[in-house]
């Protein structure tokens, strides 16, 4: 029971990083309020026209330029949308296109504004036949573009079904590019522009306490429990969220996502163990009594601590969320 349990956990990961075959052999799983002072809005309308300028549109032809580079034609109206991930999902919730969404993957269950009964979705068995009855006007896929005999949506574009591709990001930038594009493709750029506003203000106000922190905690994140332990390490939204908030990620020499050992953690002693693991029955607190673990300088000292599953695995904007927890999670006395 258990395996499948976390079996399916990894599945909801690996929808946000993306369904290819190309994709790496290794997946993951996919706050408070935010004072903006009149410097750091100063400072984000700046950033947030850099992020603009990354995107190019061309109003005349009424096409834009894709995360991929590829220009692609904007629709005249969009007013159904089908989502193959949580973190597109998200986006469009926040860009304020939730009643758009007419069907999405069975991880968008729990996205705000969606109906729990249009996610049903199996987009690793897709029943193409299925979607196009649905006649929407947009799907969008998170994950690597495909052509020719190795898209697997040819035959829905063949049917007249607008696809779009959004590709997997790993990185804080990348999220912001994400809501940057889709913002503009979907007639939505005003909405885009606060949500990457938001983003920025948060970074920017971890960033400055942060840099009064001379002392480094380092922290295991496990988003895998045992006994199939899994984490991550360099190139992953997480590790720069960590890095961020003057922390230092365990595994940070190594690369994406990780199969851990617990001899691993246990030799590297961490000072604080994260985790964002949750499914029905697991109780976070698990990871206190394992054997051997209670060496560990983090177990010792009561800093094992569970943060928001889907503000810590899925890329969109709900990352704020999950900066300020880990930052509060790490270092209460800093960020309270």
């Amino acid at each position: 029971m258990k395996l499948r349990k976390f079996t399916a956990l990894l599945a909801a990961f690996a929808v946000a990083i993306g369904m290819s075959a190309c994709a790496n052999d290794h997946y993951t799983p996919e706050g408070g309020e935010i004072t903006t002072s009149e410097i750091n809005s100063a400072e984000t309308i700046t950033e947030t026209a850099e992020v603009s300028d990354s995107l190019s549109a061309d109003s005349s032809t009424n096409t834009i330029e894709d995360r991929e580079g590829n220009m692609v034609e904007i629709p005249s109206s969009i007013n159904t949308i089908v989502s193959a991930a949580p973190s597109i999902t998200e986006i469009l919730s926040g860009l304020g296109l939730a009643n758009k969404v007419i069907a999405a993957d069975v991880y968008s269950a729990d996205v705000e504004g969606i109906d729990p009964a249009i996610c049903t979705l199996d987009f690793y068995n897709l029943n193409i036949e299925e979607l196009a009855a649905l006649e929407p006007d947009l799907v969008i896929i998170n994950g690597i573009s495909m052509t020719g005999a190795d898209d697997p949506y040819a035959s829905l574009k063949d049917a007249g079904v607008n696809v779009i591709y959004i590709p997997t990001s790993s990185s804080i930038e990348a999220v912001k590019m994400d809501i940057e594009f889709l913002s503009k493709y979907t007639g939505t750029a005003s909405e885009g522009a606060k949500l990457i506003a938001d983003i920025d203000t948060a970074v920017n106000d971890v960033s400055a306490k942060a840099a009064e922190i001379s002392d480094k905690r380092s922290v295991y994140f496990e988003i895998g429990a045992a006994p199939y332990l899994y984490t991550c390490g360099s190139g992953t939204f997480i590790d720069e969220i960590l890095n961020l908030i003057g922390a230092e990620n365990i595994y940070g020499s190594e690369e994406g996502w990780i199969s851990n050992s617990e001899e691993s953690v246990i030799a590297a002693d961490p000072d604080v163990i994260l985790t964002n693991v949750a499914y029905d029955g697991y109780d976070f607190n698990e990871i206190k009594t394992r054997a051997g673990w209670e060496s560990i300088s983090a177990v010792k000292n009561g800093r094992v601590y569970y943060v928001d599953s889907n503000a810590t695995a899925r890329a969109s904007q709900n990352i704020v969320k999950g900066i300020y927890e880990v930052a509060r999670a790490v270092y209460p006395e800093v960020f309270e």
